[in-house]
């Protein structure tokens, strides 16, 4: 096993390396795709060194006392005593690695940005913010209250949220999904023929817009938010339960739209043809 403890700017070329494993506190992580050998660059080093270690064609980025997996759940307010300078450990990770390399990414407040990848991208934040541009494999992402911001994604996305907002524009997804406390969901984006968007919320708000053309089955609820549809649904309200379903398009793999929320805002928009994606404001009243 490789192994460097990094306490000054450096950057290494590494080969042979299939999946990269960051865990940090603070600081920036940057992740581009390149055709060349892996590249990481850390700079900005503040508090205790961090730890980088190659082994078994695995490059994992994190601090010598943070090794092992669960990062987030060890870092409650009550634990942090035990370990050193936790709130002032902050670097800024850079780093090219291959389109097909396995991501997994997990902060306390450091912004996460990963673009270009066709592999599996996992982030986990408390609150740092998350950035995904053209990404083609499967995309999941874990945060408290850092926003997440998506463009142009061409595979799946899931994700979950306490209170920070979920954005999306432009892109073609099979699978959409994701839960939230209060934080709103926003997106602009085409489905797939018999893709699926579940999605899900206690009081925060969803709004989503689809190209005029989309063939799905769709069932939007609420037990008190309020339900609109730029499309033909069926409206049926009960006591502390309202909901609006039906057909829209004609194609011959419709995709499935359901949606449920406590007391958020559903909106289903229209985007006409030829007009570009862009987030949706959304309606929280």
């Amino acid at each position: 096993m490789a192994r460097w403890t990094i306490d000054q700017p450096t950057t290494r070329t590494l080969d042979g390396i299939v999946a990269l494993r960051v865990r940090i506190i603070g600081g920036h992580v940057n992740i581009l795709p390149t055709d060349d050998p892996v590249t990481f660059e850390v700079s900005d080093v503040s508090g205790e060194p961090v730890l980088a270690t190659q082994e078994a064609g695995i490059l994992t980025i994190t601090y010598d006392d943070l090794t092992g997996s669960g990062l987030l759940d060890r870092l409650r307010p009550v634990q942090l005593s035990g370990y050193r300078a936790m709130g002032r450990r902050s670097a800024t990770i850079s780093l090219r690695v291959p389109r097909d390399c396995p991501v997994e990414v997990t902060t306390l407040s450091a912004p996460v940005v990963v673009a270009g990848l066709g592999a599996k991208t996992r982030v986990r934040t408390a609150s740092g913010d998350v950035t995904l541009d053209g990404l083609t494999g499967e995309a999941e992402v874990n945060t408290v209250s850092g926003a997440v911001s998506a463009r142009d994604l061409q595979g799946s996305l899931r994700f979950n949220t306490v209170s920070g907002q979920v954005a999306v524009a432009g892109g073609r997804l099979v699978d959409l999904s994701g839960k939230s406390a209060s934080g709103r969901f926003l997106a602009d984006v085409d489905v797939a023929p018999s893709g699926r968007v579940r999605l899900g919320s206690v009081s925060g708000g969803i709004a989503l817009r689809v190209p005029a053309e989309t063939s799905a089955a769709v069932e939007l609820r609420s037990a008190t938010g309020k339900l609109d549809s730029d499309f033909g649904l069926e409206r049926r309200d009960q006591r502390a339960h309202g909901t609006l379903t039906g057909k829209i398009g004609s194609g011959v793999d419709p995709a499935g739209i359901t949606t449920t929320t406590v007391s958020g805002a559903v909106s289903l928009l229209r985007r006409e043809p030829d007009a570009p994606a862009a987030i949706p404001r959304g309606d929280d009243t």
